[in-house]
């Protein structure tokens, strides 16, 4: 009976999935996505979900493996970080001991195919476990508080026989509180303390997180503990059947254990009774925090309001755009999951399975805040002032640096510091905020890179030199070196870090940098007349015809523009070439820079339709062919083997800013197909797609492979700034809605077959509903606009933020 009952239920549940691919599928209308583990059937990587505030969070995945952190991912590890998809080995669990059996259970899976089913639901802000055994039902979620360094196990039981049951619950984690265990483990102190019923842990030789404790407590009487991880994990050594969670703990702990930390609580349950416990894993400098954090758990409700306010937080910067179209890989991916993933993930954790960063990237998170100027402006505002504030007094900046530290990398990359006036001025644009133009930043200060030197790494000082963000911007642009084809300098690499010998001799030009500085320019120049600086703006505009007339005379081959010149004056991106023929950047962005002439960006971007676009294997390519014996060297990119990552896979940040650059074109069909190939959704549809692509449908990955016997499978997941580039795709270029200064600009490059679509906008008290209608009678022209049933001329709205609701018919 309880086998064909639980039968009933999977295949009822898996009747309102979304796009269920085997593995698992969207469910709670597409803000939840939920994996079926049973037996072996489990997805082919760990699938994860990376939950974070703005100092402390973690990742975990369907197995409920993964780690926490608090300050910094990479340098203050609580547990482990585990890159290992094979094992998934997790480093915290919860056990369930049957007292009057002896069984042991745990509410999820720790990778074990001998338990039953298992349903994991990764959410925004939280993941949940929902398991039943012995008659016991078990839901598990776990989460993070919006403002407190805590990670909360929040473990629902519900008795479901007719006996009383006995219960002891164990809950473990292995220590770090650092970067790697192997460093931290002999210096790690545990102690417990009686009154608080707290088990501390302390790294007591630390440099950068000294006197801070980890903790752990539960919502119960503590009736055990231990500090020693060999007490108990006992012979076996394993954390999927550990000896401590059979027994009762010994209450042991101090120095020279090899380390971790281990609280148990008893239950009694009636028959039918549910009872909640809580346990609860946290950082903090100060005793008396600890202790009133704890206190505040340990009352009723607490809980339940704290991940009420998660979901609030979470619902409340997720909804501000919301999309209904007839396509519903779109929806689910504009409405929810490409935003959590750019601020979970990229801005506040800066770590994924993959990749466990913890450092700011000058460029990165610069990028990763541009997708927030609908959702939450203020993150792009914060980040602009972050990276003015990391900036060397000579202009150049760090390349990437760890917070709260500052240790960084100083380089030659010469595309980092020209994000700062691109991305200010596109936040003044949409916002019209100008006051930030006029914002003090101190600048850094350290050792100058020798002429021999290509990087170096330092933790600089603070300069005493302060000046506005107006001023740091003008240092970026005037930073700029040009060679003997009059374009930027390439330096130690323009974006692609991998082509760091292409102009290490400091000759080599970018093609592609042209073309950005040339965008730059075009964004910065109505600020410099706006701020009273008539004379640079004349300057600056000076510089951008010369700019331009010299990509045109020394860049254009004839199908397509170039990449790049070698140090030699060679080049490379060229029908010359036997190796990167052809590179996606320079042709994309000679249309989102609005520089080529017509005919000719018309001509690159379908020279890199036909070459890099292989829509059989749903791929877009950064260069074709890849690197592989050319006797050029471009730099590390030639250590990829070819066909992998940079080196001619397919790089999908690089592949957004083309399927953007087609839509500017208004090339609606063909924006269409490359947004489709680009969505995790459709490569993930079947059993079949998950095995060769492997990667969660439900984020973006950074790459994707084009080699032979990988052909299809997804690169590194998660922590890619390919998901906020992305976001703006979809929303700023294809369904073509941008904000400029208090008015709505509607421009979609959608095709006929798309169909009608509705967008809903939260602007301010407001409540803007935009219906983009009559889409399927072909060609699209805005020229004219219904708004609250009044006729505009043109595709612009003026914005009201005046509590009221109102309709615009397009």
């Amino acid at each position: 009976m309880d086998k064909e009952y639980e039968q009933a239920k999977q295949e009822e549940e898996t009747e309102n999935y979304e796009f269920f691919n085997g593995f698992g599928g969207f469910a709670g209308e597409g803000r939840e996505y939920e994996i079926l583990l049973e037996g072996n059937n489990k997805p082919p990587v760990p699938w994860i979900n990376v939950v974070s505030n703005n100092t402390f969070g973690f990742q975990i995945s369907e197995s409920g493996a993964g780690f926490t952190w608090s300050i910094n991912s990479r340098e203050n590890k609580i547990t482990p970080w585990s890159n290992d998809p094979v094992s998934d080995k997790a480093s915290e669990a919860i056990y369930i001991l049957d007292e009057m059996t002896g069984e042991v259970m745990t509410p999820m899976s720790l990778g074990r195919s001998d338990r039953g089913i298992y349903r994991v639901r990764h959410g925004f802000g939280y993941s949940r476990f929902l398991h039943e055994e012995a008659l016991i039902g078990q839901e598990l979620t776990v989460f993070t508080p919006l403002d407190e360094s805590l990670k909360i196990w929040n473990l629902k039981l519900t008795n479901r026989s007719d006996k009383v049951k006995y219960l002891s619950l164990t809950y473990y984690v292995e220590w770090v509180m650092g970067t790697g265990r192997e460093h931290t483990n002999p210096y790690i102190l545990t102690s417990y303390d009686n009154e608080h019923e707290c088990l501390y842990a302390k790294n007591i030789y630390t440099m950068n997180f000294q006197n801070i404790y980890s903790y752990l407590f539960a919502s119960e009487t503590v009736v055990g503990y231990t500090g020693d991880r060999q007490e108990f994990l006992g012979q076996r050594s394993s954390i999927r059947s550990p000896r401590g969670a059979e027994v009762k703990l010994s209450c042991n702990t101090g120095v020279c254990y090899d380390s971790c930390g281990a609280i148990q609580v008893s239950v009694v349950m009636q028959p039918g009774e549910c009872k909640e416990v809580l346990f609860g894993l946290g950082q903090n400098r100060s005793l008396n925090e600890i202790y009133k954090i704890r206190d505040k758990y340990r009352e009723g409700g607490a809980v339940q309001k704290e991940f009420d306010r998660v979901k609030a937080y979470w619902d409340g910067l997720l909804g501000t755009v919301q999309v209904k179209t007839k396509d519903r890989a779109v929806d689910i991916l504009v409405n929810g999951w490409l935003l959590y993933q750019t601020v979970s993930c990229r801005i506040q954790a800066r770590a994924g399975f993959y990749q466990c960063g913890g450092a700011y990237g000058y460029r990165d998170q610069l990028q990763d805040s541009l997708s927030l100027l609908f959702a939450d402006p203020g993150i792009l505002r914060r980040q602009i002032l972050i990276a003015c504030s990391r900036q060397f007094e000579e202009g150049d900046v760090q390349h990437w640096w760890h917070p709260p530290m500052g240790i960084g990398v100083r380089t030659r990359i010469t595309d980092d510091l020209l994000w700062l006036p691109y991305c200010t001025a596109a936040y003044v644009r949409s916002t019209g905020d100008t006051a930030i133009l006029k914002e003090p930043v101190s600048y850094i200060k350290g050792p100058v890179l020798r002429e021999d030197q290509q990087d170096v790494m330092f933790v600089p000082e603070t300069s005493e030199r302060l000046e506005s963000v107006y001023e740091h911007c003008k240092k970026a642009i005037d930073r700029t070196c040009f060679g003997e084809h009059g374009l930027p300098l390439m330096g130690g690499g323009d974006w692609n870090d991998g082509m760091n010998e292409v102009g290490m001799m400091g000759k080599g030009e970018s093609v592609w940098l042209a073309w950005f500085l040339y965008t730059v320019l075009n964004d910065f120049i109505p600020l410099c007349y706006q701020e009273g600086d008539g004379a640079y703006g004349v300057e600056l505009e000076e510089k951008r015809g010369a700019l331009l007339q010299s990509i045109e005379e020394n860049a254009w081959d004839g199908e397509w523009y170039l990449r790049a010149f070698y140090d030699d004056g060679s080049k490379l991106g060229s029908k010359e070439n036997d190796e990167c023929r052809i590179d996606s950047i320079s042709q994309s962005w000679s249309v989102i820079s609005k520089g080529a002439r017509k005919e000719r960006a018309e001509t690159a971007m379908q020279s890199a339709w036909r070459y890099l676009v292989r829509e059989e294997d749903a791929l877009s390519l950064l260069l074709t062919p890849p690197f592989n014996k050319t006797s050029k060297n471009p730099g590390y990119i030639k250590n990829y083997i070819p066909g992998i990552r940079e080196n001619g896979g397919q790089y999908t940040h690089a592949a957004v800013w083309l399927a953007i650059a087609t839509s500017m074109l208004h090339d609606y069909n063909m924006a269409a197909t490359l947004f489709t190939i680009l969505n995790p959704i459709y490569i993930t549809q079947s059993r079949k797609d998950v095995l060769k692509y492997e990667k969660e449908p439900y984020v973006m990955t950074a790459d994707i492979s084009l080699s032979p016997p990988y052909t299809g499978r997804g690169g590194w997941s998660w922590y890619t700034g390919s998901a906020g580039w992305m976001y703006q795709g979809l929303l700023s270029w294809f369904l073509g809605i941008r904000k400029e200064g208090n008015e709505l600009v509607i421009d979609p490059a959608t095709p006929a077959s798309f169909g009608d679509f509705s967008i809903e906008y939260k602007y301010g008290g407001s409540f803007y509903e935009i219906s983009v209608e009559s889409r399927s009678k072909g060609m699209l022209t805005t020229e004219t606009i219904t708004v609250d049933d009044r006729l505009i001329q043109g595709n612009r709205v003026p914005l009201q933020d005046d509590g009221k609701r109102h309709r615009i018919i397009v």
